[in-house]
């Protein structure tokens, strides 16, 4: 931290831990639902809590490793003991801690391997890109898989600070043992790691050369992470399994993935030209391509490459598989603008340019600092706080309001709680043969279907603030899918 805080770039690393702060308190929900379901929900379900008819087929096959969930669980077992009973700020808890061991590792990296460029220029802003990206506190608060991947591989390049250089690698038996556990959680936490950790020991054999010891421990700290994870996942499933192989037969052998969808092999570069927002992402890919042709032999290329090529041979493609390899992929990139820095330094539109890209991005960071990852979590907090521990009925027009396609969420679902859900059409019969004083109707439009004289409708929680809400311009609100939950009173 020390250094961090010394560092001639002291305040574009404050800057970015305070946009993750930020992140970690607005960006409620998940960006994916394996973030929720795959670690979240899992942890929930070693509480006993959840009903057998909704665990998601890969917790049956036992196919998913449980480090992280695990981690989750306690995590989540240590906030009740001290009285964090809310699933909200429980969660919000793990984002937060999240984001600052995410932050701290990517200075750390852009103070170790941005020193490597050539030109000063290119220097600092690689290492103000590094802490201040607009993505960067977006996705490095979440507690997701690829997050947490990503965290433990870069922890591992930074274990043995001579790896950031050519010349003369060195390390210490500890630093290689915990490179070796790093690279191996890394692993555990996404499978897919494997790609890069073979590129990273292939540039090591082919370019770095340390003594054969060093991959002695590399392999004697991996192996204490493979037990570490073997004992976990049988604590998690009551069983001995071995979750690499379970996860390679279902995926590639009997390809379980592909049925959530196929894309040609260059889908990457199309999903990274529109979703990482040009023109930044247009700038990035070029840059990337300048370093591919005159800087090859660099450490970030040989384990960012392998990855890619990897996940392209995948018929399934998301984005998110990529997430893992965001900061070599920067890192790459300057140093494509460290390549062409001394013939574009002079040029007049150069300047301008930069202005422009920053101002981008500093608007893109606000909004995606405060912004939500699933709005409806906030309907959830809604109705966890509306409950107060107190029995809750709901009726709901349309799909249940925990449903999110063949999962049903109940980590944040109040304790006492019941739903009865109808069709829109359903909705006047049902009402006009209701005596209830009241009832707490949730639609997924801004006004309700039908409205019974009987009954005065309140709106008591919609997402969106109410100075939008008042605006009655051209009935907009009657074509418009907005989640709203209504008390019906019966009138006096």
């Amino acid at each position: 931290m020390k250094e961090i805080l010394n560092s001639p770039y002291k305040k574009f690393f404050l800057i970015g831990l305070l946009c993750h702060v930020v992140a970690s308190w607005f960006s409620i929900g998940y960006h994916q639902i394996d973030e929720h379901f795959m670690i979240l929900e899992f942890s929930n379900f070693k509480f006993g809590t959840v009903p057998q008819r909704v665990f998601p087929w890969e917790f049956v096959a036992k196919i998913r490793p449980t480090l992280q969930p695990t981690f989750a669980h306690f995590a989540f077992q240590f906030f009740k003991t001290i009285g964090i009973d809310n699933p909200f700020f429980q969660v919000f808890l793990l984002r937060l801690f999240t984001a600052i061991i995410a932050w701290y590792v990517a200075c750390k990296v852009a103070l170790r391997f941005s020193s490597a460029f050539t030109n000063p220029k290119v220097v600092f802003w690689a290492t103000a890109a590094l802490a201040c990206f607009w993505f960067m506190p977006y996705l490095q608060v979440r507690f997701s898989s690829e997050n947490y991947a990503a965290i433990s591989f870069a922890a591992a390049l930074l274990a043995v600070p001579s790896i950031a250089s050519l010349q003369n690698i060195q390390g210490k038996i500890g630093q290689w043992l915990l490179m070796g556990f790093l690279l191996s959680c890394s692993f555990y936490f996404r499978f897919q790691m494997a790609f890069s950790i073979l590129g990273l020991l292939f540039w090591l054999l082919l370019y770095a050369r340390p003594v054969l010891k060093a991959y002695l421990f590399i392999f004697i700290g991996a192996m204490a992470s493979v037990a570490l994870n073997l004992w976990v996942d049988h604590w998690f499933y009551g069983e001995w399994i071995w979750s690499p192989i379970r996860y390679y037969e279902a995926n590639i052998i009997k390809d379980a993935a592909s049925t959530y969808g196929t894309t040609p092999w260059y889908d990457y570069l199309v999903l990274f030209g529109t979703q990482g927002i040009p023109p930044i992402s247009i700038v990035l890919m070029l840059l990337f391509f300048v370093a591919l042709i005159k800087r090859p032999k660099q450490l970030m290329v040989f384990v960012f490459l392998p990855f890619l090529i990897g996940h392209m041979a995948v018929a399934h493609k998301e984005f998110r598989f990529l997430y893992p390899m965001l900061l070599p992929f920067l890192l790459i990139c300057f140093s494509g603008l460290d390549e062409i820095w001394q013939s574009i330094q002079s040029r007049k539109w150069l300047k301008p340019s930069l202005k422009i890209l920053v101002w981008f991005n500093i608007l893109l960071m606000a909004y995606r600092c405060v912004w939500p990852a699933k709005p409806s979590h906030f309907y959830y907090k809604f109705l966890y706080n509306y409950a107060d521990g107190k029995p809750l009925q709901l009726y709901t027009l349309g799909r249940g309001i925990y449903d999110e396609g063949f999962n049903e969420i109940y980590l944040y679902r109040p304790k006492y709680f019941s739903e009865d859900t109808m069709k829109e059409i359903e909705f006047a019969p049902f009402i006009e043969s209701q005596s209830q004083d009241s009832l707490l109707v949730l639609s997924y439009q801004a006004q309700l279907p039908f409205k019974d004289s009987r009954y005065d409708a309140e709106r008591v929680y919609v997402y969106l603030p109410d100075w939008i809400m008042n605006i009655q311009l051209n009935d907009w609100q009657s074509r418009s899918d907005i989640w709203t939950v209504w008390l019906l009173r019966k009138k006096k």
